[in-house]
């Protein structure tokens, strides 16, 4: 063996680094490191010491699971993202690269950072696990900040101290008073850069004023500005949505490309809301001696994003399309979103489709899924559907009008039928189909809320949405069946510790307890959610045997896994934040008035209620109950029951609003009663 160059001394940072790599995940001890570099056994101290200092400069983190074995006891150093501040002033969020995103509590700030924003990305040592899912850590240093300007508004403060418009900070800043920093009167919005000052406070100085809480456009743009989620598209992303758009128009008429099945003889259907512009799927059933015949293609994006280009790389980065009251962020340009790559009526699009034949009782007895090319017969709206699944059954027409009137007329009814004996077998697995809440904002000629409705959940939704989860459960199949790397939506079991756990993204194959399947994917949404498009792309390449160098070059890791399941808790929290502050706008002229509040969950400081009228989530402090029988107790508890045995999860209250702040989307309510 010829003589290691690092023979007589340790090796640096990058050479100890390049030999973990090549190791690719291997278990590797300290002997190993030795053996490789040909180091005497005294020098086992001396990296030990190293990798110690590498893994709290977070060197190691990257490296595969599984690269160091746990007996050389390093400390146990990871990314938390931060998700708000809590009351203590300690931030709160979720480790970064987790597949879990267990929860984590910064009880230190890392050195030189005396102040952190939600969305900071922390490099943070975690404290020995105690048992709960929850992880105590301190930091070691602020690796990533989006913004260090902070919207504020004033506050109704002799003080006039400036509040943060995220009402997950609170971080109340003094208004530096000198020609540079602009004033802000009430109602207005900012931006300002805060410092900290001598005294443990903090200041900030407003350089920009970006106009009034209850501007139209206000409420969205503020939740967009404080979650930072990218808005607009790179010049080459959208050039290469042009290209495509191009090259999409040209298979208008033009014969089946090679290898794609021609569907464009069936009267292949879209249904979606009527404000949507982006169809992802539609469907065409027809029923069988042996039961029923049912297709739902969906667009293929993958075919034009390619892996790699600007526009996979923006998509990947959103994760999703985020869906605003008033408006929507796309995760790919309007070109394509809307256009290209949308299922308009009347338009040739390539498509990838789940081809499934289903018994009388709901089971599939056979499933593909195949490339093919496809032309809606017409854009239809759950409305529209509806109103043909409750038509009186002697009025066997449509008028001439109405969108479905040139369709066959069975083919409604058949996917009716369809979608009537998938939800059945659910129910026979356990499904228990619980209606979706959600409202909708109607707005005045100003662009000012005008109304809160609740949208309610009719058999059209229930019939599309047993259709896509079929879709869904048949792709995971595949996955699963062929062994491909893929990502997987996994939903965990409630239990004590974790009573409620969210559906996630991971790598590995586990099943969805709401919906009782041991596999589960998402696949029939790639216009606005990046695991869809990613599944097409596996499913294709896995088909495709010119595309298997492509497909091994590309497993999804937990970090894409994370990076999803944080995507989608982003759009969620925009778009709740957005609604907020609507219902702030909508419910100032009510301040003073009786409203109805439903009780969520209580913690030991009040509960957790939304407001009936607008769907608007609020806090009631426990000094908010005018009785005091009890309804002060600040002992712990994690249910309400235990506070007072009528507060319960659904109770309603009374109670007064006595205030609303636009800047924050946050109510104050008070005087709360009991209703009967």
């Amino acid at each position: 063996m010829s003589a290691s160059p690092y023979a007589s001394a340790l090796p640096s940072v990058q050479e100890l680094r390049a030999f973990l790599e090549s190791r690719a995940g291997a278990a590797t001890g300290l002997t190993d490191i030795l053996r490789n570099f040909q180091l005497p056994m005294r020098q086992k101290a001396a990296i030990r010491t190293l990798l110690h200092d590498m893994a709290v400069a977070g060197e190691l983190l990257d490296l595969a699971p599984g690269t160091l074995k746990a007996s050389i006891g390093l400390p146990d150093v990871a990314l938390m993202r931060v998700s708000y501040i809590r009351d203590d002033g300690n931030a709160a969020g979720f480790l970064a690269d987790d597949a879990l995103s267990r929860p984590v509590v910064l009880l230190i700030k890392p050195p030189d950072t005396p102040y952190l924003f939600p969305g900071d990305i922390v490099l943070v040592r975690l404290r020995p696990a105690t048992g709960t899912q929850k992880r105590e850590a301190r930091g070691l240093r602020l690796l990533t900040r989006l913004d260090n300007n902070l919207p504020v508004t004033p506050a109704r403060t002799p003080e006039h101290l400036l509040l943060p418009c995220d009402a997950r900070l609170n971080l109340p800043l003094t208004p530096e008073e000198n020609a540079s920093s602009l004033p802000l009167t009430l109602g207005q919005i900012g931006l300002a850069t805060p410092h900290a000052l001598p005294d443990g406070t903090y200041a900030g100085r407003v350089h920009s004023v970006l106009g009034c809480a209850d501007d139209a456009d206000m409420p969205s743009r503020l939740s967009l500005l404080i979650h930072h989620p990218p808005t607009a598209f790179s010049e080459q992303a959208e050039a290469e949505a042009r290209q495509i758009a191009q090259q999409s128009a040209a298979l208008q008429g033009a014969p089946a490309p090679s290898g794609r099945t021609d569907l464009r003889h069936l009267p292949l259907i879209t249904i979606d809301d009527a404000s949507a512009h982006d169809f992802d799927d539609a469907l065409w059933a027809e029923q069988t001696a042996d039961g029923f015949h049912l297709i739902v293609a969906i667009a293929d994006v993958a075919h034009w994003v390619k892996r790699g280009s600007a526009l996979d790389e923006e998509a990947r980065e959103r994760g999703n399309s985020i869906y605003l009251p008033d408006k929507v962020v796309p995760m790919l340009p309007l070109s394509l979103s809307a256009q290209a790559c949308s299922l308009l009526p009347g338009q040739d699009r390539l498509c990838l489709f789940a081809d499934m034949h289903i018994t009388p009782q709901g089971h599939v007895v056979s499933a593909q899924i195949s490339r093919g090319i496809m032309q809606s017969t017409a854009r239809l709206t759950y409305e529209t559907v509806q109103h043909v699944f409750d038509a009186p059954t002697h009025q066997p027409t449509l008028p001439p009008e109405h969108p479905a009137a040139l369709l066959p007329p069975a083919l409604l009814p058949t996917l009716r039928k369809v979608g009537a004996i998938i939800r059945q077998a659910a129910t026979q697995r356990g499904v228990m189909e619980r209606e979706e809440t959600g409202w909708s904002v109607q707005f005045d000629a100003n662009g000012q809320p005008c109304a809160f409705m609740p949208r309610n959940t009719q058999e059209a939704h229930y019939m599309v949405a047993a259709c896509m989860i079929l879709a869904n459960q048949i792709a995971a199949e595949k996955l699963q069946a062929q062994a491909l790397p893929a990502l997987f939506r996994t939903h965990a079991q409630p239990s004590p510790d974790s009573p409620r756990p969210m559906a996630r993204y991971s790598t590995r194959a586990a099943p969805h307890y709401g919906l009782r399947l041991g596999h589960y994917t998402h696949f029939t949404s790639p216009i606005r959610r990046y695991a869809d498009l990613l599944a097409h792309r596996i499913l294709t390449q896995a088909n495709d045997s010119s595309a298997q160098a492509e497909t091994s070059a590309h497993t999804p890791d937990v970090a894409l896994a994370s990076q999803l399941n944080f995507t989608e808790r982003r759009a969620a929290t925009i778009i709740q934040d957005s609604l907020n502050r609507l219902a702030a706008i909508f419910l100032a002229p009510f301040i003073g008035q009786r409203m109805s509040a439903h009780v969520m969950t209580a913690t030991r400081h009040g509960l957790r209620v939304r407001l009936t009228k607008t769907g608007t989530p609020s806090f009631l402090a426990w000094s908010a109950f005018p009785d005091r029988t009890g309804m002060n107790d600040d002992s712990q508890h994690t249910h309400a029951s235990a506070h007072h045995p009528h507060v319960q999860s659904g109770a309603v209250l009374s109670v007064t609003l006595a205030g609303t702040c636009p800047a924050r989307g946050t109510l104050m309510l008070t005087d709360a009663v009991y209703e009967h």
